[in-house]
């Protein structure tokens, strides 16, 4: 074989390697960028392996329960709500775009690949909120406080969760649990329905939310 053909052949092997490796490449760069962002917005207060932060009340992200049923627009949801009640930033589209969002999202998925979320329809669960409020205090606030603001567990009647989360979400989250917390799985009962029924009660729109925090900062700062 010539040498100018021997050039030719290795230019193309060179190529074909390229164009085989390019989305493995691409997607570990990816990784990279995603572990960066998470890094810099979220880490404080979830920690950087996901596992959450000791004396920070925030989400535990790194849980087989909560990867089994959070989709990725539930996530990208409560990154764009916040937590009023944990003082979780609202990453807006001028903080967080959509491109960086995302790859913030596959950091989080890359904890447990073998962990694929559940579908979750998006129907309200009919229930009685009544009944659902004494079983709430009864079974749920001991560890998520007694109106839902958190405690031990996470707020549940927080804003940008509400918004966030689907029924359906919230029921799933009850009956899978969160392994390795104190935080069991519970069954599928139409008590629980109606405890859903009622954290759905106490949903409020994130602009009223906002308003509301708004005024309470005000209302602080002029009481100092």
């Amino acid at each position: 074989m010539g040498t100018r053909k021997l050039i030719m052949f290795g230019g193309t092997a060179v190529l074909l390697v390229g164009i085989l490796l390019a989305p493995s490449l691409q997607a570990k760069g990816e990784l990279v960028r995603g572990h960066e962002l998470y890094k810099t917005n979220c880490a404080s207060c979830h920690g950087e392996d996901g596992k959450g932060v000791k004396g920070v009340k925030a989400a535990t992200l790194n849980n087989e329960g909560f990867l089994k049923i959070a989709s990725d627009d539930y996530i990208l949801k409560s990154m764009r709500a916040g937590r009023f009640n944990q003082n979780m930033t609202a990453f807006d589209h001028t903080k967080i775009p959509d491109e960086k969002a995302q790859l913030i999202i596959k950091n989080i998925r890359s904890w447990r690949p073998d962990i694929q979320p559940q579908e979750l329809k998006n129907e309200r669960i009919v229930g009685d909120p009544v009944k659902g409020e004494a079983y709430y205090k009864q079974v749920c606030a001991a560890c998520h406080g007694p109106n839902g603001e958190g405690g031990i567990g996470s707020s549940i009647t927080d804003p940008g969760f509400l918004n966030a989360a689907t029924d359906e979400f919230i029921l799933k989250s009850v009956t899978t649990g969160r392994p390795g917390t104190s935080m069991p799985a519970y069954p599928d009962t139409q008590e629980l329905r109606n405890t859903i029924s009622f954290l759905r009660s106490k949903q409020i729109p994130l602009d009223v939310a906002q308003e509301n925090a708004e005024k309470k900062k005000a209302e602080e700062k002029a009481a100092k």
